[in-house]
Protein backbone atom coordinates (compact mmCIF):
# COMPACT_ATOMS: atom_id res chain seq x y z
CA UNK A 1 0.00 0.00 0.00
CA UNK A 2 1.05 3.83 -0.49
CA UNK A 3 2.93 4.99 2.85
CA UNK A 4 0.93 7.87 2.96
CA UNK A 5 -2.20 9.80 1.68
CA UNK A 6 -0.71 12.72 -0.28
CA UNK A 7 -0.67 13.30 -4.27
CA UNK A 8 1.70 12.23 -6.13
CA UNK A 9 4.15 15.24 -7.62
CA UNK A 10 6.78 12.92 -9.10
CA UNK A 11 6.54 10.23 -10.45
CA UNK A 12 9.09 7.05 -11.05
CA UNK A 13 11.60 8.03 -13.77
CA UNK A 14 14.69 6.33 -14.87
CA UNK A 15 17.51 7.81 -15.49
CA UNK A 16 18.94 7.56 -18.81
CA UNK A 17 22.51 6.59 -17.51
CA UNK A 18 24.29 5.44 -14.28
CA UNK A 19 24.17 8.83 -12.10
CA UNK A 20 21.93 10.47 -14.19
CA UNK A 21 18.75 12.92 -13.52
CA UNK A 22 15.52 11.31 -12.90
CA UNK A 23 13.64 9.85 -10.48
CA UNK A 24 14.39 6.49 -9.07
CA UNK A 25 11.32 6.47 -6.90
CA UNK A 26 7.58 7.65 -6.12
CA UNK A 27 7.67 11.69 -4.60
CA UNK A 28 4.39 12.74 -2.97
CA UNK A 29 3.62 16.14 -1.41
CA UNK A 30 2.87 15.54 1.86
CA UNK A 31 1.21 17.63 4.45
CA UNK A 32 3.60 18.28 7.26
CA UNK A 33 2.82 15.91 9.94
CA UNK A 34 1.25 13.37 8.55
CA UNK A 35 1.39 9.89 9.32
CA UNK A 36 4.09 8.17 7.15
CA UNK A 37 3.24 4.62 7.17
CA UNK A 38 5.15 1.13 6.35
CA UNK A 39 3.89 -0.13 3.15
CA UNK A 40 4.31 -4.04 3.61
CA UNK A 41 4.81 -6.12 6.60
CA UNK A 42 9.19 -5.87 7.28
CA UNK A 43 12.08 -5.49 9.24
CA UNK A 44 13.51 -1.99 10.05
CA UNK A 45 17.16 -2.20 8.73
CA UNK A 46 18.07 1.10 8.76
CA UNK A 47 16.69 4.47 10.72
CA UNK A 48 19.01 7.42 11.18
CA UNK A 49 19.78 10.65 8.90
CA UNK A 50 21.46 10.36 5.56
CA UNK A 51 22.97 13.96 4.26
CA UNK A 52 21.24 15.80 6.52
CA UNK A 53 18.11 14.50 6.31
CA UNK A 54 15.92 11.42 7.99
CA UNK A 55 15.32 7.90 6.19
CA UNK A 56 13.84 4.51 6.95
CA UNK A 57 14.51 1.56 5.13
CA UNK A 58 12.05 -1.96 5.37
CA UNK A 59 13.48 -5.26 4.06
CA UNK A 60 10.07 -7.45 3.11
CA UNK A 61 10.30 -11.47 3.45
CA UNK A 62 10.55 -10.70 -0.62
CA UNK A 63 13.20 -9.27 -0.30
CA UNK A 64 12.28 -6.05 -1.92
CA UNK A 65 13.52 -2.89 0.10
CA UNK A 66 11.11 -0.03 0.72
CA UNK A 67 12.57 2.84 1.60
CA UNK A 68 10.75 6.63 3.03
CA UNK A 69 13.08 9.65 2.88
CA UNK A 70 13.11 13.31 3.80
CA UNK A 71 10.80 11.93 7.30
CA UNK A 72 10.71 15.18 9.61
CA UNK A 73 10.54 12.21 12.40
CA UNK A 74 11.13 8.69 12.61
CA UNK A 75 9.20 6.93 15.16
CA UNK A 76 10.85 3.09 14.69
CA UNK A 77 14.59 1.75 15.05
CA UNK A 78 16.78 -0.63 13.66
CA UNK A 79 15.93 -4.55 13.81
CA UNK A 80 12.28 -3.64 14.72
CA UNK A 81 9.69 -5.80 13.20
CA UNK A 82 6.39 -3.74 11.78
CA UNK A 83 3.30 -4.22 10.41
CA UNK A 84 1.54 -3.20 6.86
CA UNK A 85 0.39 0.25 8.10
CA UNK A 86 2.25 0.78 11.23
CA UNK A 87 3.57 4.28 11.34
CA UNK A 88 7.17 4.89 11.16
CA UNK A 89 7.56 8.21 10.67
CA UNK A 90 6.48 11.56 10.16
CA UNK A 91 6.01 13.17 6.84
CA UNK A 92 7.33 16.95 5.93
CA UNK A 93 6.66 18.84 3.01
CA UNK A 94 7.83 15.86 0.66
CA UNK A 95 8.42 12.33 0.96
CA UNK A 96 10.24 10.05 -1.75
CA UNK A 97 9.45 6.16 -1.57
CA UNK A 98 11.87 4.25 -3.05
CA UNK A 99 11.94 0.43 -3.94
CA UNK A 100 15.08 -2.05 -4.61
CA UNK A 101 15.34 -5.98 -5.31
CA UNK A 102 18.48 -7.31 -4.60
CA UNK A 103 21.13 -4.68 -6.73
CA UNK A 104 18.37 -3.06 -8.98
CA UNK A 105 15.44 -0.45 -8.10
CA UNK A 106 12.51 -0.57 -9.64
CA UNK A 107 9.19 1.66 -9.84
CA UNK A 108 7.51 1.59 -6.74
CA UNK A 109 3.83 2.00 -8.33
CA UNK A 110 4.02 -1.77 -9.33
CA UNK A 111 4.02 -2.80 -5.43
CA UNK A 112 0.20 -1.43 -5.02
CA UNK A 113 -2.73 -2.82 -5.63
CA UNK A 114 -3.35 -6.71 -6.89
CA UNK A 115 -2.72 -6.70 -10.50
CA UNK A 116 0.40 -8.55 -12.07
CA UNK A 117 2.86 -5.88 -13.35
CA UNK A 118 6.02 -6.67 -14.96
CA UNK A 119 8.79 -5.08 -12.98
CA UNK A 120 11.18 -3.58 -15.15
CA UNK A 121 14.45 -3.89 -12.53
CA UNK A 122 17.51 -1.10 -13.30
CA UNK A 123 21.05 -1.84 -12.23
CA UNK A 124 22.29 0.31 -8.98
CA UNK A 125 24.92 2.28 -9.29
CA UNK A 126 26.01 1.56 -5.45
CA UNK A 127 25.92 -1.61 -3.73
CA UNK A 128 22.58 -2.82 -2.43
CA UNK A 129 22.50 -2.21 1.22
CA UNK A 130 24.10 -4.97 3.33
CA UNK A 131 25.16 -2.96 5.78
CA UNK A 132 24.20 0.54 7.62
CA UNK A 133 26.95 2.15 5.79
CA UNK A 134 26.19 0.61 2.21
CA UNK A 135 22.48 1.43 3.15
CA UNK A 136 23.35 5.30 3.42
CA UNK A 137 25.32 4.95 -0.06
CA UNK A 138 22.09 3.28 -1.55
CA UNK A 139 20.03 5.82 -0.04
CA UNK A 140 21.87 8.70 -1.59
CA UNK A 141 21.93 7.00 -5.18
CA UNK A 142 17.88 6.29 -4.59
CA UNK A 143 16.95 9.73 -4.13
CA UNK A 144 20.10 12.03 -5.58
CA UNK A 145 18.06 13.88 -8.53
CA UNK A 146 15.52 16.80 -8.94
CA UNK A 147 14.19 17.42 -5.40
CA UNK A 148 16.51 14.20 -4.21
CA UNK A 149 19.02 14.26 -1.63
CA UNK A 150 20.74 17.67 -1.38
CA UNK A 151 24.37 17.82 -0.25
CA UNK A 152 25.19 21.83 0.70
CA UNK A 153 28.01 22.84 -1.70
CA UNK A 154 28.51 19.29 -3.62
CA UNK A 155 25.27 18.76 -5.30
CA UNK A 156 25.97 22.47 -7.25
CA UNK A 157 29.77 21.61 -7.67
CA UNK A 158 28.74 18.01 -9.47
CA UNK A 159 25.90 18.58 -11.13
CA UNK A 160 28.06 21.69 -12.54
CA UNK A 161 30.91 19.40 -13.31
CA UNK A 162 28.85 16.53 -15.05
CA UNK A 163 26.69 19.25 -17.04
CA UNK A 164 30.17 20.73 -18.52
CA UNK A 165 31.67 17.61 -19.03
CA UNK A 166 28.66 16.40 -21.17
CA UNK A 167 28.47 20.15 -23.15
CA UNK A 168 32.08 19.36 -23.87
CA UNK A 169 31.62 15.93 -25.28
CA UNK A 170 28.73 17.23 -27.39
CA UNK A 171 30.15 20.45 -28.59
CA UNK A 172 33.27 18.12 -29.64
CA UNK A 173 31.29 15.93 -31.67
CA UNK A 174 28.93 18.63 -33.31
CA UNK A 175 31.81 21.02 -34.68
CA UNK A 176 33.56 18.51 -35.94
CA UNK A 177 33.51 19.79 -39.80
CA UNK A 178 33.98 16.53 -40.66
CA UNK A 179 31.15 14.63 -38.44
CA UNK A 180 28.79 16.57 -39.77
CA UNK A 181 29.93 16.80 -43.75
CA UNK A 182 28.96 13.26 -43.20
CA UNK A 183 25.87 13.67 -41.05
CA UNK A 184 24.95 15.91 -44.11
CA UNK A 185 25.99 13.65 -46.99
CA UNK A 186 24.41 10.79 -45.16
CA UNK A 187 20.76 12.71 -45.01
CA UNK A 188 21.36 13.81 -48.69
CA UNK A 189 21.83 10.50 -49.99
CA UNK A 190 19.14 9.31 -47.53
CA UNK A 191 16.71 11.28 -49.08
CA UNK A 192 17.58 10.69 -53.22
CA UNK A 193 18.04 7.05 -52.95
CA UNK A 194 15.18 5.97 -50.74
CA UNK A 195 12.77 8.54 -51.91
CA UNK A 196 9.22 8.07 -50.43
CA UNK A 197 5.76 7.35 -51.89
CA UNK A 198 4.48 10.59 -52.42
CA UNK A 199 1.16 13.00 -53.65
CA UNK A 200 0.97 15.18 -56.54
CA UNK A 201 -2.08 17.36 -57.43
CA UNK A 202 -4.34 19.19 -54.79
CA UNK A 203 -5.30 19.20 -51.34
CA UNK A 204 -7.52 17.22 -49.94
CA UNK A 205 -10.69 19.30 -48.31
CA UNK A 206 -11.63 19.08 -44.95
CA UNK A 207 -10.70 15.78 -44.54
CA UNK A 208 -11.06 15.50 -40.87
CA UNK A 209 -14.86 16.43 -41.64
CA UNK A 210 -15.15 12.33 -42.73
CA UNK A 211 -15.58 11.35 -39.33
CA UNK A 212 -15.88 12.73 -36.12
CA UNK A 213 -12.91 13.62 -34.84
CA UNK A 214 -11.60 16.43 -32.14
CA UNK A 215 -8.43 18.15 -32.09
CA UNK A 216 -6.52 19.17 -29.06
CA UNK A 217 -3.83 21.93 -29.99
CA UNK A 218 -0.76 22.50 -27.39
CA UNK A 219 1.28 25.37 -27.51
CA UNK A 220 5.15 26.08 -27.28
CA UNK A 221 7.51 28.00 -25.15
CA UNK A 222 6.23 31.14 -24.41
CA UNK A 223 3.07 30.53 -25.48
CA UNK A 224 -0.21 31.55 -23.46
CA UNK A 225 -4.04 31.57 -23.56
CA UNK A 226 -4.11 34.96 -24.94
CA UNK A 227 -1.42 34.42 -27.65
CA UNK A 228 0.13 30.98 -29.16
CA UNK A 229 1.82 30.07 -32.44
CA UNK A 230 -0.49 27.00 -32.62
CA UNK A 231 -3.61 29.12 -33.00
CA UNK A 232 -2.44 29.80 -36.69
CA UNK A 233 -3.46 26.29 -37.58
CA UNK A 234 -6.48 26.20 -40.10
CA UNK A 235 -8.43 23.69 -38.09
CA UNK A 236 -11.28 24.61 -40.48
CA UNK A 237 -9.86 23.90 -43.17
CA UNK A 238 -8.69 20.66 -42.09
CA UNK A 239 -12.43 20.17 -41.29
CA UNK A 240 -12.72 20.42 -38.05
CA UNK A 241 -15.85 22.50 -35.86
CA UNK A 242 -15.38 25.03 -33.88
CA UNK A 243 -16.14 22.92 -30.76
CA UNK A 244 -13.89 20.43 -31.45
CA UNK A 245 -10.78 22.14 -30.99
CA UNK A 246 -9.20 22.30 -27.72
CA UNK A 247 -6.33 24.19 -26.68
CA UNK A 248 -4.41 22.77 -23.87
CA UNK A 249 -3.82 24.92 -20.86
CA UNK A 250 -0.28 24.46 -19.08
CA UNK A 251 -2.23 24.59 -15.95
CA UNK A 252 -4.65 21.89 -16.90
CA UNK A 253 -7.63 21.11 -19.08
CA UNK A 254 -8.29 23.73 -21.99
CA UNK A 255 -7.92 27.43 -22.30
CA UNK A 256 -10.70 29.80 -22.17
CA UNK A 257 -12.95 30.15 -25.03
CA UNK A 258 -11.88 26.28 -26.57
CA UNK A 259 -13.61 23.20 -26.32
CA UNK A 260 -16.44 24.27 -25.20
CA UNK A 261 -18.25 21.60 -25.84
CA UNK A 262 -16.40 19.62 -23.36
CA UNK A 263 -17.82 20.69 -19.97
CA UNK A 264 -15.97 17.92 -17.85
CA UNK A 265 -12.57 19.72 -18.67
CA UNK A 266 -11.59 22.26 -16.36
CA UNK A 267 -10.81 25.69 -18.23
CA UNK A 268 -7.69 27.59 -17.20
CA UNK A 269 -5.60 30.14 -18.48
CA UNK A 270 -1.94 30.67 -18.46
CA UNK A 271 0.78 32.81 -18.78
CA UNK A 272 4.12 32.43 -20.27
CA UNK A 273 5.99 31.99 -17.43
CA UNK A 274 3.84 28.82 -17.05
CA UNK A 275 4.96 26.85 -20.01
CA UNK A 276 8.41 27.49 -18.74
CA UNK A 277 8.20 24.72 -15.39
CA UNK A 278 9.54 21.11 -15.65
CA UNK A 279 7.96 19.72 -19.24
CA UNK A 280 6.82 16.24 -17.27
CA UNK A 281 4.48 18.05 -15.19
CA UNK A 282 3.07 19.81 -18.42
CA UNK A 283 3.43 16.64 -19.82
CA UNK A 284 1.27 14.60 -17.56
CA UNK A 285 -1.51 17.41 -17.50
CA UNK A 286 -1.74 17.29 -21.17
CA UNK A 287 -2.20 13.23 -20.55
CA UNK A 288 -4.87 14.09 -17.92
CA UNK A 289 -6.79 16.28 -20.90
CA UNK A 290 -6.31 13.97 -23.58
CA UNK A 291 -8.15 10.63 -21.68
CA UNK A 292 -10.75 13.45 -20.26
CA UNK A 293 -11.62 14.75 -23.83
CA UNK A 294 -11.30 11.07 -25.18
CA UNK A 295 -13.59 9.34 -22.57
CA UNK A 296 -16.11 12.26 -23.44
CA UNK A 297 -16.29 11.61 -26.84
CA UNK A 298 -15.88 8.24 -26.99
CA UNK A 299 -16.66 7.62 -30.98
CA UNK A 300 -14.36 10.33 -31.66
CA UNK A 301 -10.69 10.21 -32.85
CA UNK A 302 -8.87 12.21 -31.02
CA UNK A 303 -6.06 14.21 -33.27
CA UNK A 304 -2.81 16.09 -31.21
CA UNK A 305 -1.05 19.47 -32.59
CA UNK A 306 1.80 20.86 -31.34
CA UNK A 307 4.09 23.82 -31.79
CA UNK A 308 7.93 23.60 -30.97
CA UNK A 309 8.26 22.83 -27.19
CA UNK A 310 4.95 21.33 -27.22
CA UNK A 311 5.79 18.21 -29.74
CA UNK A 312 8.11 17.75 -26.96
CA UNK A 313 5.36 18.49 -23.89
CA UNK A 314 3.19 16.07 -26.30
CA UNK A 315 5.91 12.82 -26.92
CA UNK A 316 6.30 13.20 -22.74
CA UNK A 317 2.43 12.92 -23.04
CA UNK A 318 2.55 9.91 -25.62
CA UNK A 319 4.82 7.74 -23.21
CA UNK A 320 2.86 8.72 -20.39
CA UNK A 321 -0.28 7.77 -21.60
CA UNK A 322 1.46 4.53 -22.62
CA UNK A 323 2.74 3.89 -18.73
CA UNK A 324 -1.12 4.16 -17.82
CA UNK A 325 -2.37 1.54 -20.24
CA UNK A 326 -4.35 4.05 -22.10
CA UNK A 327 -5.73 2.43 -25.49
CA UNK A 328 -3.36 4.82 -28.13
CA UNK A 329 -5.24 3.32 -30.80
CA UNK A 330 -7.79 6.11 -30.01
CA UNK A 331 -5.53 8.60 -31.24
CA UNK A 332 -5.50 9.76 -34.68
CA UNK A 333 -3.23 11.81 -36.02
CA UNK A 334 -0.42 13.46 -34.01
CA UNK A 335 1.55 16.37 -36.02
CA UNK A 336 4.41 18.53 -34.12
CA UNK A 337 5.66 21.49 -36.44
CA UNK A 338 8.79 23.19 -35.48
CA UNK A 339 9.80 20.74 -32.85
CA UNK A 340 13.11 19.87 -31.50
CA UNK A 341 12.70 16.70 -30.53
CA UNK A 342 16.07 15.86 -30.85
CA UNK A 343 17.02 19.11 -28.13
CA UNK A 344 17.23 22.82 -29.27
CA UNK A 345 20.73 24.11 -30.74
CA UNK A 346 19.54 27.61 -28.95
CA UNK A 347 18.58 25.70 -25.65
CA UNK A 348 22.36 24.24 -25.30
CA UNK A 349 23.33 27.61 -26.44
CA UNK A 350 22.11 28.77 -23.07
CA UNK A 351 23.37 25.99 -21.39
CA UNK A 352 26.60 26.26 -22.25
CA UNK A 353 26.78 29.98 -21.70
CA UNK A 354 25.29 29.10 -17.98
CA UNK A 355 27.99 26.90 -17.21
CA UNK A 356 30.19 30.16 -16.64
CA UNK A 357 29.77 33.16 -14.27
CA UNK A 358 30.44 35.49 -17.06
CA UNK A 359 27.79 33.38 -19.69
CA UNK A 360 25.10 33.28 -16.81
CA UNK A 361 25.67 36.83 -16.00
CA UNK A 362 25.09 38.20 -19.71
CA UNK A 363 22.44 35.51 -20.65
CA UNK A 364 20.35 37.07 -17.56
CA UNK A 365 20.90 40.74 -19.12
CA UNK A 366 20.74 39.92 -22.62
CA UNK A 367 16.90 38.01 -21.50
CA UNK A 368 15.93 41.26 -19.30
CA UNK A 369 17.15 43.75 -22.24
CA UNK A 370 15.12 42.00 -24.93
CA UNK A 371 12.32 41.32 -22.83
CA UNK A 372 11.23 38.20 -24.00
CA UNK A 373 9.36 36.99 -20.79
CA UNK A 374 11.95 33.47 -21.17
CA UNK A 375 13.47 32.92 -18.05
CA UNK A 376 16.83 31.30 -19.18
CA UNK A 377 17.53 29.88 -15.59
CA UNK A 378 13.92 27.92 -16.21
CA UNK A 379 13.64 23.82 -16.40
CA UNK A 380 12.49 23.89 -19.12
CA UNK A 381 15.35 25.94 -20.74
CA UNK A 382 17.39 23.31 -19.59
CA UNK A 383 15.08 20.30 -20.47
CA UNK A 384 15.24 21.18 -24.19
CA UNK A 385 19.43 21.18 -24.44
CA UNK A 386 20.72 18.72 -26.84
CA UNK A 387 22.01 17.36 -23.89
CA UNK A 388 19.24 16.94 -21.43
CA UNK A 389 17.60 13.64 -20.36
CA UNK A 390 14.37 14.68 -21.19
CA UNK A 391 15.95 14.18 -25.06
CA UNK A 392 17.52 11.21 -24.16
CA UNK A 393 14.16 9.87 -22.61
CA UNK A 394 12.56 10.60 -26.29
CA UNK A 395 15.30 9.06 -27.80
CA UNK A 396 14.65 6.16 -25.74
CA UNK A 397 11.01 6.05 -26.10
CA UNK A 398 10.42 6.30 -29.46
CA UNK A 399 7.02 6.37 -31.35
CA UNK A 400 4.65 4.05 -28.94
CA UNK A 401 2.68 1.70 -30.86
CA UNK A 402 -0.51 2.13 -32.42
CA UNK A 403 0.27 6.24 -32.91
CA UNK A 404 0.55 7.74 -36.09
CA UNK A 405 3.46 10.61 -35.69
CA UNK A 406 4.14 13.25 -38.09
CA UNK A 407 6.92 15.87 -37.72
CA UNK A 408 7.14 18.88 -40.14
CA UNK A 409 9.98 21.32 -40.11
CA UNK A 410 10.50 24.62 -41.63
CA UNK A 411 13.90 24.36 -44.13
CA UNK A 412 14.76 28.29 -43.05
CA UNK A 413 13.75 27.88 -39.03
CA UNK A 414 16.38 29.61 -36.99
CA UNK A 415 14.68 27.97 -33.71
CA UNK A 416 14.56 25.30 -34.16
CA UNK A 417 16.27 23.80 -37.05
CA UNK A 418 15.37 21.23 -39.40
CA UNK A 419 17.89 18.46 -38.51
CA UNK A 420 16.50 18.57 -34.89
CA UNK A 421 12.78 17.58 -35.76
CA UNK A 422 13.45 14.48 -37.18
CA UNK A 423 12.03 10.90 -35.16
CA UNK A 424 13.06 7.84 -36.14
CA UNK A 425 9.49 5.87 -36.61
CA UNK A 426 7.25 9.36 -37.34
CA UNK A 427 6.82 10.71 -40.90
CA UNK A 428 9.65 13.51 -41.31
CA UNK A 429 8.92 16.38 -43.76
CA UNK A 430 10.36 19.89 -44.45
CA UNK A 431 8.87 22.04 -46.11
CA UNK A 432 10.20 25.25 -48.08
CA UNK A 433 9.89 28.15 -45.38
CA UNK A 434 12.68 30.74 -44.93
CA UNK A 435 12.70 33.95 -42.86
CA UNK A 436 13.08 35.68 -39.58
CA UNK A 437 9.72 34.62 -38.43
CA UNK A 438 9.72 30.66 -39.84
CA UNK A 439 9.43 28.87 -36.73
CA UNK A 440 6.05 31.17 -35.90
CA UNK A 441 4.68 31.12 -39.58
CA UNK A 442 4.91 27.26 -40.19
CA UNK A 443 1.84 26.76 -38.34
CA UNK A 444 -0.20 28.63 -40.30
CA UNK A 445 1.75 28.02 -43.84
CA UNK A 446 0.17 26.70 -46.83
CA UNK A 447 2.95 24.08 -46.88
CA UNK A 448 2.18 22.96 -43.65
CA UNK A 449 -1.56 22.49 -44.13
CA UNK A 450 -0.95 20.64 -47.46
CA UNK A 451 0.77 18.35 -45.04
CA UNK A 452 -1.24 17.76 -42.80
CA UNK A 453 -4.23 17.66 -44.62
CA UNK A 454 -2.49 14.88 -46.78
CA UNK A 455 -1.74 13.14 -43.62
CA UNK A 456 -5.67 13.08 -42.51
CA UNK A 457 -6.67 11.90 -45.54
CA UNK A 458 -3.89 8.84 -45.47
CA UNK A 459 -1.85 10.00 -48.28
CA UNK A 460 1.94 10.33 -48.63
CA UNK A 461 3.33 13.43 -48.21
CA UNK A 462 3.80 16.00 -50.66
CA UNK A 463 6.16 14.88 -53.84
CA UNK A 464 9.80 17.45 -53.63
CA UNK A 465 12.18 17.67 -56.68
CA UNK A 466 15.73 16.18 -55.87
CA UNK A 467 17.20 19.49 -55.72
CA UNK A 468 14.80 21.11 -54.06
CA UNK A 469 15.07 18.24 -51.40
CA UNK A 470 18.96 18.91 -51.39
CA UNK A 471 18.62 22.68 -50.84
CA UNK A 472 16.46 22.05 -47.52
CA UNK A 473 19.27 19.31 -46.17
CA UNK A 474 21.92 21.93 -46.24
CA UNK A 475 20.35 24.54 -45.21
CA UNK A 476 18.94 23.04 -42.20
CA UNK A 477 22.01 21.66 -41.40
CA UNK A 478 23.91 24.92 -42.11
CA UNK A 479 21.92 26.58 -39.64
CA UNK A 480 22.35 24.14 -36.85
CA UNK A 481 25.74 23.62 -37.63
CA UNK A 482 26.34 27.95 -37.52
CA UNK A 483 24.18 27.95 -33.88
CA UNK A 484 26.49 24.73 -32.60
CA UNK A 485 29.91 26.75 -33.64
CA UNK A 486 28.27 29.70 -31.36
CA UNK A 487 27.42 27.53 -28.44
CA UNK A 488 30.63 26.21 -28.23
CA UNK A 489 32.02 29.56 -28.55
CA UNK A 490 30.26 30.48 -25.58
CA UNK A 491 31.17 26.94 -23.32
CA UNK A 492 34.88 29.29 -23.60
CA UNK A 493 33.70 32.82 -22.04
CA UNK A 494 35.32 32.35 -18.88
CA UNK A 495 35.27 30.05 -15.60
Amino acid sequence: MPPVVAPVADPFRAPSHPFGAGNRGIEYDTTPGAPVTASADGRVVFAGPVAGGRHVTVLHADGVRTSYSFLDEIRVTVGQQVRQGDQIGVAGERLHFGARLGDAYFDPASLFGTTTVEVELLPFEVPPGASPDQERAALLGLAVEDGGLSVPGLDDVSGWASERVDLVHHYANDIDPVRRGAELAWDVTRRLSYPPDCTYGPRPIRPAARRDRVAVLVGGLGSSSESASVDRLRTGELGYGDDAVVRFSYLGGRTPGTGTAFTDLPVHAYGSADTQGDLHAAARRLADAIEAVAAQRPDAVVDVYAHSMGGVVTRLALLELERRGVDLERLGLVATLGSPHNGADLATAVAAADSTRLGDAATDVLSQWLDTGLDPDAPATAQLSETSDVVAELAAGGVPEGVELVSVAASGDLVVPAPGTEVDGARNVTIDLTGRDAHSELVGSDAATDELALALAGAPPRCVAELDAVEREVLGHGISYTEDLGGAALLDLGP
